[in-house]
């Protein structure tokens, strides 16, 4: 045998080490592809986004965002009751119209 080629032992344990890598490597992947941990990830990406949001680099509250997100979310509840008293008037005519 020559130099240049390898012996069968070490072709048969590169093999082996090459399988057990991608095995390693396709059990990495499925946990990171599992739903609960990608929602969690998610989550975690999500409430850091918001906090970098909201506070400054020393960690004090913007009040000028909270405020704003304040305001949003008072107006998102005002169209929500509004609607839903135009809701509820509509059905009302509709009711008087039927009845005999």
């Amino acid at each position: 045998m020559s130099n240049d080629t390898p012996s069968i032992t070490k072709l048969e344990n590169d093999i082996v080490t090459t399988r057990d890598r991608l095995a390693q490597t396709i059990d990495e992947l499925s946990v990171r592809a599992a739903p609960k941990n990608v929602i969690a990830r998610q989550k975690e990406a999500a409430k850091a986004s918001f906090d970098k949001a909201i506070r400054t680099d020393s960690g004090e509250l913007r009040m000028d965002r909270v405020a704003m997100a304040a305001a949003a979310v008072g107006a998102v509840v005002v169209l929500k009751i509004v609607s839903g008293n135009r809701k509820r008037k509509k059905w009302e005519r509709q009711r008087e119209k039927r009845s005999w």
